[in-house]
């Protein structure tokens, strides 16, 4: 398994700044303010991969309010979307005032069953450029081992923490026993915190001191979210 250094990352420093732009001009065209889940440079992390990787299919598990299903359709805009979320089937017993503002993707295809019982394998079949994104506070590598019985490369996980969350993060993995991870994943990247971060939330602290990014104008808006970093990495099995 090869992970990728922040040296590494710092190399790609010209070309980050540039898609943080690209991505803020993106990002007036906004549906809502998230409140929860994604948000600004995690916002930024999965568009960046999702752009990097250019897939041909994208299968998101854990939708809830959508925001992050209009940010594929943004960093991939001819991609075939899918989305699982059991909680569908609550949504309408959730009064609307308190569930606020959703978005639904005329493009993407909805399923309220969860990932591990959806027929992904059929849906990825003949396309080497499937990607799934799980954002669904389920234990990680369960999933990593679904898309690899699935037949997908490539993956994107939101919430990949090393300090206790509520799931079994790949960091969780790595430091009990990389054995697994290590045959089974070629490429293990985590984005970068591109400003610093000191943030709190119950009994958990996030600090990171980030790359030293400028804080332009047209930034601002994600400059505001930075703090809610949360560890996005993009997987590329073998």
């Amino acid at each position: 398994m090869r992970v990728k250094t922040p040296e590494e990352w710092n190399l790609e420093r010209d070309a980050l700044l540039v898609a943080l732009r690209d991505f803020a001009a993106v990002m007036k065209h906004r549906p809502f303010d998230n409140e929860q889940g994604l948000r600004g440079v995690s916002a930024f992390a999965l568009y960046w991969f999702i752009r990097r990787t250019a897939p041909s299919v994208v299968f998101e598990s854990g939708v809830w309010r959508g925001f992050s299903t209009w940010l594929i359709e943004q960093a991939a805009p001819q991609a075939e979307i899918h989305c699982f979320d059991p909680l569908f089937m609550l949504q309408h017993l959730i009064p609307r005032r308190k569930l606020g503002k959703t978005y639904r993707s005329p493009r993407a295809k909805y399923s309220n069953q969860d990932f591990s019982c959806a027929p992904i394998r059929e849906l990825a079949a003949g396309r080497a450029g499937a990607l799934a994104f799980f954002d669904d506070h389920q234990n990680k590598l369960p999933r990593l081992l679904q898309c690899k019985a699935f037949g997908i490369k490539h993956i994107v996980f939101d919430d990949n923490l090393l300090a206790p969350y509520t799931h079994k993060t790949l960091e969780h993995e790595r430091a009990a026993d990389a054995t697994l991870l290590d045959s089974e994943i070629e490429s293990y990247e985590t984005f970068p915190a591109v400003w610093p971060v000191d943030f709190r939330v119950g009994g958990l602290h996030i600090e990171e001191a980030g790359m030293g990014f400028p804080v332009e104008r047209e930034l601002r808006d994600v400059y505001r979210d930075r703090n809610w970093h949360s560890y996005v990495t993009y997987v590329r099995l073998k």
